[in-house]
């Protein structure tokens, strides 16, 4: 029986999909889904939120799962539909209803494997991972109040948060709390706004003792949620409760909130998370290995943790799909099967970015043209963001030293590895243009 790899097998789906469907209708609600995970045969898709996955699987379920099978030629695959904050694997999750004695919205849930014991610590991740351990044992304690934990896409933010609510539940004190994602807090306000009855809003911070939300860069530009947000948010500290957020970036770099809610979320603990370093790549990997009860050899997991650099989840989806891979079809995970998924992995990016819209997005970043980055002229202001194009094309693409340097007008690949070394040095010293380059890979990785 032929095997598809599950990402594009889902691309086909969608393409299949985009076919049938009125273009409003794909654009609003398909579009931009994600493949996640694989678990069993069950493919696993993410939504923006629940409430998309909920009314995807209701309205076209049926369909996409008909097309997945016909692509495929296996009647045995289905889909599993989720939205975050819900963490796909193939551990089971736990669904915590409103009203319960450790309370969250009725859409939320808790991967079980999201606790302390599964997180592993390294330079990279202590203080965040020190501050949630605090919280979760002590509430709203001055010096952590907010909690306030910011890093980029797949680093472990929702891990931890997870792990606060999973501590709280096990234990014999019976604190309560509430687990929610931004989009949904959002989502419970309009929807009280439209029927005039702020009951259910207000129950989302009533009768708890931690209050922990995902994601809260997404209140920007809503304007009245955030006023709300704001008095609740205040109510909280006053009684002492512990508030946990987490988000993509700084409180002092969100758009779009207001000073007084930024002030707040400044005024406890902030830690961010960075990507991790080798050693805890490699002992990430080790864990999930362990946990899928697969047998892969020491070269194969260097391998990975040598090529994945910058996403913890992307190790885990890479573990997650060679294990399935591996009971699938009964084939060994060795070097070749690795280098295949790390292949088809990194290539989801690597195709959607080109030099040309790197250097693009760098320039207008930088505030020069495109034409100068790929110029002869050395003034810093130029120089500097041409070695963080080169940079960030290393890194993002499968591009030689050698394509880099024909690229900027024929330099020579030692200057193009001096360029990228050079950006190394210059991020250590300079928060400023470390911050920057945060924040033009986050566009890229957007396009």
């Amino acid at each position: 029986m032929e095997f598809f790899d599950p990402s594009e097998l889902w691309n086909r789906c969608l393409q299949e999909a985009e076919n049938r469907l009125e273009s409003t209708e794909f654009e609003s609600w398909l579009k931009n889904s994600l493949y996640e995970d694989i678990n069993g045969t069950r493919l696993v898709i993410r939504f923006r939120n629940s409430f998309v996955a909920g009314h995807v699987k209701s309205r076209f379920g049926d369909m996409l799962e008909s097309i997945i099978r016909n692509i495929s030629g296996r009647s045995d695959l289905a889909l599993q539909f989720v939205g975050n904050p819900a963490e796909p694997g193939p551990s089971t999750t736990v669904s915590l209803p409103l009203g319960s004695s450790h309370s969250a919205s009725d859409y939320t849930f808790l991967r079980s494997n999201y606790t302390f014991e599964h997180f592993v610590v390294g330079p990279s991740n202590q203080l965040a991972h020190a501050g949630a351990l605090a919280v979760s044992r002590d509430i709203g304690s001055t010096n952590y109040n907010p909690l306030f934990i910011y890093g980029g896409v797949g680093l472990g933010k929702t891990h931890l948060i997870q792990a606060i609510a999973h501590h709280l539940r096990q234990e014999s004190s019976k604190r309560t709390f509430r687990y929610i994602s931004t989009e949904l807090l959002v989502e419970t306000f309009i929807k009280s706004v439209l029927q005039n009855d702020y009951t259910t809003f207000r129950k989302l911070f009533h009768g708890i003792d931690y209050f922990l939300m995902d994601d809260i860069q997404f209140l920007k530009g809503k304007v009245e949620t955030q006023e709300a947000f704001f008095h609740r948010f205040n109510e909280l500290t006053q009684q002492g409760k512990q508030i946990v957020l987490t988000s993509d970036r700084p409180p002092h770099e969100l758009p779009g909130l207001p000073e007084r809610l930024i002030s707040r979320f400044q005024s406890g603990l902030v830690a961010d998370i960075k990507p991790p370093e080798y050693e805890t790549r490699l002992a990430i990997l080790q864990l999930l290995v362990r946990d899928e009860e697969l047998e892969v050899s020491l070269d194969v997991l260097d391998f990975i943790a040598s090529s994945i650099r910058k996403n913890v989840r992307q190790l885990s989806g890479v573990i997650h799909r060679l294990a399935a891979m591996s009971r699938l079809t009964g084939c060994k995970v060795d070097m070749n099967l690795a280098q295949k998924e790390i292949s088809s992995s990194l290539g989801t990016i690597t195709r959607r970015l080109t030099p040309g819209n790197i250097t693009s997005i760098v320039a207008e970043s930088f505030d020069i043209s495109p034409s100068q980055l790929k110029g002869k002229q050395r003034k810093r202001n130029i120089l500097v963001p041409r070695q963080v194009a080169m940079s960030l094309m290393r890194e993002l693409t499968t591009m030689s030293l050698m394509d880099i340097g024909s690229f900027f007008s024929g330099r020579d690949h030692s200057t193009v590895l001096n360029s990228i070394e050079r950006i190394k040095e210059l991020k250590k010293n300079d928060p400023e243009l470390d911050r920057k380059i945060d924040e033009v890979k986050r566009k890229l990785i957007s396009i």
